[in-house]
């Protein structure tokens, strides 16, 4: 039981507890412990093996849930969860998942015309019977429709890849318990940093003996999370996880692990274009090696096979075959990527004068723990209820603590006046000139009219970076990874008018958004766009998401010099 599926059942008691009508408070608590968990970088079946007792340190987890997830880790289920799921038929829980339909609405359909499944609602909506009802009517019929195909197309069993990083570092501390086992590495898309993973490619080295590698193969076997073993051979293995990912496990021969490494990093059009361009050469690549004939001439680092066909070495991250073999070829050597030591403070975090779970003072230290020079304390503006945003009076005496606690952390960091401030529909934004001018910081970002059509939101967009007093164009395109799709608008005219308006964008490290995305990263970089990576922390454990967007920008080809928080704080010009 991951943290996932942990998150998901919280998730499914708030929102029974919600049709049937219970207390907001009860409803809530089970809402913000799933999200909470979701963004939690541990893995709570470690906590709750180890030190179960640091499991209400956790944002939102009293004794109450402490229970419940250990009942879950220790047991599978939670008895409460499976009471509340017989109290409604299942169809409910799924029609929660199309846009536009809450709590409300569900238990309107349901006890109005027993709409209990998708696929009763899809027939009832284009038989025109949701019309009818109360607070319905013709537009809300039609827009449940559009949402239903909108479900059925964005469905996925792909999972972020904070999700698959856990578990994979969980298999390898597990399989690494195996005498045999001399290397292990994860490969795949995950060594690629693509924001959610299908499956997981783990790499092991054994001596060479055939019975190393089946002591091996049957130790994975029995991993306790196995669901099923899918398959079983005397090099590879197979298995389903609860959760339902699947992960593969390959043993090679520990001369072959860089060549191994190679050849299940890149993506299939990477190892191809690599070997189309080895062959003519008179050579042949594979995961054995780099052969010249029967004589194998590379095969123990990646950087030995790059070089045997002729290639300086090519980062993971973008070995995508979108352009990084034509760069390598014409230039001879590779940029110097951006890497998560170059960052020198974030300019993107939340505390608990809004929707975070600390004081400033706790996310400082945090940050100081980090080694960064300097970050900015962002917290929402107040026209989103949801997080609990601030008004004038809220950020005026935010500023006042602000300055008490920079001259108590005077050698240490220095704390910037900031806000994430709302972009209203008009593209106006949430705070008066009065407040703005008085930041350092200007997050402008989008959380309501993420519907808008593709013109109008462009020109919304475009309104709220042209003013004087914004910095930061947060969360680039509104996505949540896996529950809501982008927003639909011009981008590449959205990038014009930051780099117009000497607006930096975001590249968001939260797992859920992964947000300016590493198509438009290159394209912002190849405008002179300002860029910046943060990771949106709402409480000291989110500061690790830095990694992801940092994997964002390595995808998207940023450097060091492309990215403005690499910089001193006596050099960031936002």
């Amino acid at each position: 039981m991951d943290n996932k599926l942990i998150a998901g059942i919280f998730e499914e008691m708030g929102d029974i507890l919600d049709i049937q009508g219970a207390d907001s408070f009860r409803i809530n608590a089970y809402r913000k412990a799933s999200l909470n968990i979701l963004n939690f970088p541990r893995d709570l079946r470690d906590i709750v093996d180890k030190s179960p007792n640091e499991l209400p340190k956790i944002p939102g987890i009293g004794q109450h849930l402490k229970e419940k997830i250990v009942e879950l880790v220790q047991t599978g289920h939670c008895k409460e969860h499976d009471k509340l799921k017989k109290s409604i038929p299942a169809g409910l829980l799924e029609m929660l998942r199309i846009r536009t339909l809450g709590p409300k609405k569900v238990k309107l359909l349901y006890s109005k015309l027993h709409i209990k499944s998708i696929k009763e609602l899809k027939k009832a909506a284009e038989a025109q019977k949701i019309r009818e009802l109360d607070g319905m009517g013709e537009k809300s019929e039609s827009e449940i429709l559009k949402a239903i195909d909108e479900h059925s197309k964005f469905s996925t069993e792909r999972v972020l890849i904070s999700e698959a990083k856990m578990e994979a570092i969980r298999i390898i501390a597990y399989m690494k318990k195996c005498k045999e086992v001399a290397r292990i590495e994860y490969a795949g898309s995950l060594r690629r940093y693509k924001d959610t993973i299908g499956d997981i490619d783990i790499l092991v080295t054994v001596k060479d003996s055939k019975k190393s590698r089946m002591i091996v193969i049957d130790h994975f076997a029995v991993y306790d999370d196995v669901l099923n073993v899918i398959a079983k051979g005397d090099t590879k293995s197979t298995i389903m996880l609860s959760s339902g990912m699947h992960v593969d496990l390959r043993v090679i021969d520990d001369d072959s692990f860089g060549a191994a490494m190679h050849y299940f990093t890149g993506n299939k059009q990477h190892n191809i274009r690599l070997r189309d361009i080895a062959k003519r050469k008179g050579l042949k690549v594979s995961e054995y090696g780099v052969f010249k004939g029967r004589k194998l001439i590379a095969c123990k680092s990646e950087e030995d096979v790059f070089k045997a066909v002729g290639f300086p070495y090519i980062i993971p991250e973008i070995r995508r075959n979108e352009g990084e073999i034509e760069y390598a070829l014409k230039h001879k050597k590779m940029p110097k990527f951006v890497e998560l030591s170059d960052i020198q403070g974030d300019l993107h975090s939340h505390s608990n004068y809004s929707d975070g779970k600390n004081s400033i003072g706790e996310m400082a230290e945090a940050m100081i723990a980090k080694g960064y020079k300097y970050f900015a304390m962002t917290d929402h503006s107040s026209i989103v209820g949801v997080t609990g945003g601030m008004g004038s009076k809220d950020i005026r005496r935010q500023w006042k603590e602000i300055d008490k606690l920079n001259k108590k952390y005077k050698r240490k960091i220095r704390i910037l006046k900031g806000s994430e401030v709302d972009i209203l529909k008009d593209g106006g934004l949430d705070f008066k000139d009065e407040i703005l001018k008085e930041l350092d910081v200007v997050i402008i970002a989008v959380h309501m009219y993420q519907r808008l059509g593709a013109g109008a939101q462009t020109k919304r967009l475009i309104a709220a970076i042209e003013n004087p007093y914004s910095n930061i164009l947060g969360h680039p395109s509104g996505r949540l990874l896996n529950k809501r799709p982008p927003m639909e608008y011009d981008v590449e005219k959205v990038i014009d008018a930051c780099v117009a308006n000497n607006v930096a964008l975001e590249i968001n490290s939260s797992p859920l958004r992964l947000d300016l995305v590493d198509k438009y990263v290159r394209i912002a970089k190849d405008k002179g766009a300002k860029i910046v990576i943060n990771t949106d922390a709402h409480s000291p454990s989110q500061l690790d998401f830095m990694e992801y967007g940092v994997g964002i920008a390595r995808r998207g080809w940023l450097s060091e010099k492309d990215v403005l928080n690499t910089q001193p704080l006596s050099k960031l010009k936002l």
